[in-house]
């Protein structure tokens, strides 16, 4: 495996990625904002007049969602709300006991007022098309994982995503100086060129020459802009393949090398038929979950910021109380939670986002860096630039190609010509 092996692997890895890259990081710079675009595009989605008194509470809020919607199931109560925000209910169908099957609710969640829980709209899956103010950032999202193609684009973008991923190793490498043993090889080079060491050759691939000819100043952009942003290229990329391809790839991969579990069988498997509804009442469910909470906190020494959420997961029959706490990974939603059982309030586990499995912890700091989740707007703004670095990686690497592509071509037609003219000087 030489190192024009390793050439021909980036050029046509590049090759593959260049469409799926350039689309990825296009959409990327835009989804860094998501929550404030749509917040722009659709205020009513998201905000109401402050009203002079008291939010309701999240329990009140689910009884008023139920009452609109008795066809249905609420598995989660928000006790995070905030002054002039809306609140979103999602909705999971109860099965119609006639015919055994789930509810056509015809959407998945509701939009309250907070103040008084009065409906303000339902909502549901806009779809792709007519584009809309309401649904063209669904439509980026969906471009920027699947090409909106659905599962056939998600694996092309896994496929394109795993590339990548290796390719980051590939393109570091050949950013490295040619180690030059031979004393011919070396005696051919200029004197400055000899004396230079190793290191200081490589410092070269960290700068871009101004000014320079075209394809100079595209290849040192290349070459410098993957240098200066690998890391977070590679976050970007093995981060994805998380998203696309995490049962097939992530997953094995980070059970090697880290002991990562099952996340799809956390904290337990599913039980054979789902508990739609808990034993335990949601008041006692919180309490529960408080005094679990408190007693974990104490012993994991961790510290206790904010409640979170109460969630019932019906399909393995158990409650999950979620806190803000220091062992959090991102500024939104809190992620330590504690699991008992929803009928008899037995605790089961703890699960902390930080500090209890390396796997996990790599896994949420991937995720959560990937979705400008942390660092507040400083590193959404960073998030977004790095969306245009890689389109521009993915640009230049094309330019590179097609102009050495065009070069190697005039260079056989020049060969294929010489003999032809040698013998129209021959006498």
């Amino acid at each position: 495996m030489t190192r024009q092996f390793w050439v021909l692997v980036h050029r046509y890895a590049g090759l593959y990625m260049a469409f799926f890259l350039t689309v990825a990081g296009m959409t990327g710079s835009v989804l860094a904002f998501y929550q404030e675009l749509d917040g722009w595009l659709n205020p009513e989605r998201h905000y109401v007049v402050p009203q002079d008194k008291p939010l309701l509470d999240g329990y009140t809020l689910r009884e008023k969602a139920l009452a609109l919607e008795p066809h249905a199931q609420v598995n989660m109560i928000s006790f995070n709300l905030k002054p002039g925000q809306v609140y979103e209910i999602f909705l999971s169908p109860r099965n119609d006991p006639e015919t055994g099957k789930p509810y056509d609710l015809g959407h998945n969640l509701i939009r309250l007022n907070p103040y008084s829980g009065e409906l303000i709209e339902y909502g549901k899956d806009e779809g792709l098309w007519p584009l809309s103010r309401r649904n063209i950032l669904s439509v980026i999202y969906s471009l920027h994982y699947s090409l909106a193609l659905g599962e056939v684009g998600g694996w092309l973008f896994g496929i394109a995503a795993l590339i990548w991923t290796v390719d980051c190793f590939v393109g570091f490498y050949l950013t490295l100086p040619i180690r030059r043993n031979n004393s011919e090889v070396r005696l051919k080079q200029p004197l400055a060129q000899q004396q230079k060491g190793y290191w200081s050759r490589w410092v070269v691939a960290w700068k871009i020459k101004w000014p320079a000819s075209n394809y100079r100043i595209n290849f040192d952009l290349h070459r410098a802009g993957g240098l200066w942003t690998w890391i977070m290229l590679f976050v970007f990329a093995w981060s994805s393949v998380c998203f696309n391809l995490r049962t097939q790839v992530y997953q094995p991969v980070m059970v090697a090398l880290f002991d990562l579990p099952d996340i799809g069988n956390l904290p337990i498997a599913n039980l054979p038929q789902p508990r739609p509804e808990p034993g335990i009442d949601w008041h006692t469910a919180q309490t529960i979950g408080q005094r679990f909470m408190a007693e974990q906190a104490e012993l994991q020494h961790f510290n206790i910021y904010a409640e979170d959420t109460l969630l019932y997961l019906p399909e393995k029959g158990l409650f999950a109380y979620g806190t803000k706490t220091d062992r959090d990974i991102g500024d939104k939603n809190g992620g330590t939670a504690v699991y008992f059982d929803g009928d008899s309030g037995k605790f089961v586990s703890l699960f902390m986002p930080s500090g209890q499995n390396a796997g996990i912890t790599a896994t949420l700091w991937l995720v959560t860096l990937h979705m400008a989740g942390i660092w507040g707007l400083p590193f959404q703004i960073f998030v977004c630039l790095m969306g245009l670095v890689v389109a521009m990686l993915s640009i230049t690497g094309v330019y590179i190609w097609l102009k050495k592509r065009r070069a190697r071509l005039f260079s056989q037609k020049r060969q294929m010509s010489i003999p032809h003219e040698s013998k129209g000087l021959t006498p």
